[in-house]
């Protein structure tokens, strides 16, 4: 995907599944994904990104879902570049805002750039309307958002940093989208994948994907047999020392 620019703003599956089912599952995309959400974790895929040395693609906690039973998606990272502004453009108050809901796809997650001034509330009701209906499966918005117990209704999950009941025009414009933004202290490029559950939410980056996907996998079952162990009375000394994992 290439970036879109406002020439406006420039100027101004099972949890003990094998590796070959998620293989298998990965020759269809929505079905993979549905695989990680079911049967991966956020935890689990960090512990594996640190064993890669990636220690920081866990956003920061800050982030928090507005509905904590409606927070668990995966899908590729649509990110969109926000600006503080203290304008309206009349002719077009909104701009690249509405360009960039309307270019939304299936499994898509919405990533929109780190607004520290909170001067806006550029998520709300109609934003997951638009994003529900054409497939997007969540945003993830580091900064305000509004209209929430409609958003709730809609079973549409987000994750915020806080409420305020104020719009975006003449406050926040965004700049480009498929672009690479900063959201939760995380760089997050353009068709990454994006994975959010109650623990929080973490980006993959994609040149190890599959290799952290298959690791995650093998973690899973370790920690399931683990798990099993201890609860038949075993230490965790023993357990670890078989299992290494904790």
């Amino acid at each position: 995907m290439q970036p879109v620019i406002n020439p406006i703003e420039t100027h101004s599956i099972p949890r003990n599944g094998s590796t070959s089912e998620i293989k298998h599952a990965a020759k269809d995309h929505g079905s993979r994904l549905q695989w990680i959400r079911a049967n991966l974790y956020v935890p689990v895929i960090c512990d594996i990104l640190d064993g890669f040395g990636y220690r920081e693609q866990a956003m920061h906690h800050r982030l928090r879902p507005l509905d904590g039973e409606n927070c668990n998606f995966v899908g590729r990272a649509r990110t969109f570049r926000w600006m503080e502004t203290d304008y309206v453009v009349n002719e077009d108050p909104y701009g690249l805002e509405i360009e960039a809901m309307d270019a939304l796809h299936p499994e898509d997650v919405v990533v929109h750039s780190t607004d520290s001034s909170l001067t806006n509330a550029p998520w709300g009701e109609l934003m997951s309307t638009v994003a529900k209906k054409n497939g997007a499966v969540g945003c993830v918005c580091d900064g305000l958002i509004r209209d929430c117990k409609k958003i709730m209704s809609l079973n549409f999950p987000v994750f915020h940093t806080g409420i305020r009941p104020v719009d975006s025009k003449g406050r926040g414009r965004v700049m480009a989208y498929d672009v690479p933004v900063r959201c939760g202290d995380v760089l997050v490029h353009p068709g990454e994948l994006v994975f959010a559950d109650f623990d929080g939410v973490v980006v993959i980056p994609k040149k190890i994907e599959n290799k952290v996907l298959d690791l995650a996998m093998d973690k899973v079952g370790k920690e399931n047999a683990s798990r099993r162990e201890l609860m038949q009375g075993r230490t965790l000394r023993e357990v670890y020392d078989k299992f290494g994992v904790l």
